[in-house]
């Protein structure tokens, strides 16, 4: 490829440093609901969407456990939190994304996360200029780690899946990219590389600024 490659990106633990905050609120619902083993079960869920964290919940705790309720009030102590304290921008992710716009990256974002709330979070850190599409979970039947989101994104920015890297930190966002034909691009957060991540990805990058270096290199 001589061209430049279109970039797309996920936005939790990417380019906003949302997933330790999700964490620390999904360990605090868990003490109120009672549901034990909490923090292994919450990383299952990285990089999906609340109706698939609902089914994996009851998969765990049992179909008599109130996945939606337990759902909710993650999303209130979360909103609760974030309204206190914010939200950081990820390390590089601001610089990275200026620089792409400047010398013609086409840029996308597709998250798990619900549209609405991407875009407001986008809005509020003033990055949401950067991206020529976005598409939010809600939008989507199914969600990571099924290709349908990356798919989506590639054929409404009209692009070629194999010329687009999706920038992840997630097991379940690089199974959706790999399967969608993409070249996957793992910059970890919560979840540490695996032989599994190796396979799949064309690279992984200690941070974006490290993925920057590199696109400046090869293109």
């Amino acid at each position: 490829m001589t061209h430049k490659p279109a970039l797309i990106f996920d936005m939790d633990g990417v380019i906003l440093d949302t997933e330790q905050l999700v964490r620390r609120c999904w360990n605090l619902a868990a003490v109120e609901f009672g549901a034990q083993d909490s923090d292994s079960v919450f990383l299952t869920t990285v990089g999906t969407t609340r109706k698939h964290t609902g089914e994996i919940l009851l998969e765990h705790y049992g179909v008599d456990f109130p996945a939606e309720d337990f759902n909710a009030a993650v999303s209130t102590i979360y909103h609760e939190i974030e309204a206190v304290e914010g939200i950081p921008v990820k390390p590089g992710a601001r610089a990275l994304l200026q620089w792409a716009r400047e010398t013609g990256y086409h840029i996308g974002l597709a998250s798990s996360t619900r549209q609405p709330i991407v875009e407001r979070e986008l809005e509020r850190e003033n990055l949401i200029q950067y991206f020529d599409y976005i598409l939010g979970g809600d939008r989507i039947a199914r969600s990571k780690p099924f290709p349908d989101i990356y798919e989506t994104a590639c054929r409404e920015m009209q692009i070629a899946p194999f010329e687009a890297y999706a920038i992840e930190d997630s097991y379940n966002g690089i199974r959706s990219s790999h399967a969608a034909g993409m070249m996957p691009v793992m910059i970890p957060d919560l979840l540490p590389p695996t032989e599994e991540m190796s396979h799949l990805c064309r690279e992984i990058f200690p941070s974006l600024t490290a993925f920057q270096e590199f696109l400046k290199k090869i293109y």
